[in-house]
């Protein structure tokens, strides 16, 4: 990472509304030694915690399907001069941020990295498989993760839509009702997993390492079909301290940062740069020797969409 001179850094503070990945010690330890200038963190990941937050924070980090809320008259377009390391970007996010995430020339949102839902199995029980329809079937003893990303995941693998009919077709792929556990409190769903021993789990990929840490036997794959998937965009708050913005999105782009994105928080990243110094399992894992993967990707178009998605998600779970 280049330095820079502190002389209008030094003693500020940033104000950041960001889900808890992007707070990972790394980062704030590194931007506070390099720019002698300080992290304020709020921690948001529901989309009603990002409404009506301009003028209180200077730069936001959050899902894409909350873009549309956002662009309207929260975030504002970004400087690309200033910032350094979006040269950086694989050239297939290149492509997607200028097609999603800009308005007449100006870029509002810059894709920073992003959680897919995996397929985790049992290889003891589960023939090995990269496709999802193989390794989600009426054979297996199926866990799903509590919330709707391993709900979205199912859709995504048997080409239905997230609504009722949609629904109804994935129960009758399932033959019998999936056992449902807590991915906020992992060691509660792992409680809930070691009880029930199921075949095969639909979870972010970002518990991999606690499934090979507690479970030990359950191998993970990105089923070939495509999946569902958060994707993190960072943009600057209207009113916000922009010098110091930028500052920080430049940090959050550098390749050593993304590194720590991924072998830290097991997070698929953007930066072509990094590439070379992540481990090859993980490169493979999340699918960044395949650019082309990203169009797989089951991405949540609005808040709209996100609130629909939610009550089915909750039919599927309490029926």
């Amino acid at each position: 990472m280049a330095q820079i001179s502190t002389k209008e850094t030094k003693g500020k503070t940033l104000k950041i509304f960001s889900p808890d990945f992007f707070t990972e010690r790394n980062i704030y330890e590194s931007f506070k030694k390099r720019y002698d200038a300080n992290l304020k963190y709020t921690i948001k990941d529901k989309p009603e915690d990002f409404r009506e937050i301009k003028n209180i924070v200077d730069v936001i980090i959050y899902p894409s399907y909350l873009y549309k809320n956002l662009i309207s008259d929260t975030i504002i377009p970004l400087e690309n001069n200033k910032i350094k390391n979006i040269e950086n970007l694989m050239d297939n996010y290149i492509t997607f941020m200028k097609r999603n995430y800009s308005q007449n020339g100006n870029i509002y949102a810059i894709p920073v990295a992003y959680s897919p839902y995996a397929i985790y199995f049992n290889p003891s029980k589960v023939s090995k498989s990269t496709k999802g329809k193989e390794l989600i079937n009426k054979n297996y003893k199926i866990a799903l993760a509590d919330n709707m990303g391993s709900f979205l995941t199912l859709c995504k693998i048997f080409g239905k839509n997230p609504d009722t009919k949609g629904l109804d077709m994935i129960k009758k792929i399932l033959s019998q009702k999936p056992v449902f556990f807590n991915i906020e409190n992992p060691a509660l769903g792992m409680a809930t997993l070691q009880k029930e021993k199921p075949d095969v789990i639909v979870a972010p990929s970002y518990l991999k390492g606690f499934f090979e840490r507690e479970a030990g036997s359950f191998e993970a794959v990105l089923p070939d079909e495509g999946t569902y998937a958060d994707l993190y965009l960072i943009s600057m708050a209207k009113g916000s301290d922009n010098e110091l913005g930028y500052i920080f999105i430049n940090h959050l782009l550098d390749p050593l940062i993304h590194k720590n994105l991924t072998d830290i928080m097991g997070l698929g990243i953007t930066n072509k740069t990094s590439l070379a110094s992540i481990s090859a399992v993980n490169y493979n894992f999340l699918k960044m020797n395949f650019p082309e993967y990203l169009n797989k990707f089951y991405l949540l178009s609005s808040e709209e969409e996100y609130n629909k998605t939610e009550q089915i998600f909750k039919s599927f779970k309490n029926d």
